[in-house]
């Protein structure tokens, strides 16, 4: 799950890193990491947080 979580992320010209069970992502804008977050919802059952330009996703 992880891999595909990231592979969306890049997908979405995002940048990220995993620490202590949680995958974080940066963006360039808002309406990417909206977007990524669409993305991660709709093929993954995981808890996603969104901060401007940045997300959150809790494995």
């Amino acid at each position: 799950m992880n891999m595909l979580i990231n592979q969306l992320i890049r997908s979405c010209n995002g940048h990220s890193y995993e620490t202590a069970g949680i995958i974080s992502a940066f963006f360039n804008d808002p309406h990417q990491a909206r977007a990524c977050a669409q993305q991660i919802r709709s093929l993954v059952n995981a808890e996603i947080e969104i901060c401007g330009s940045q997300l959150a996703v809790r494995l």
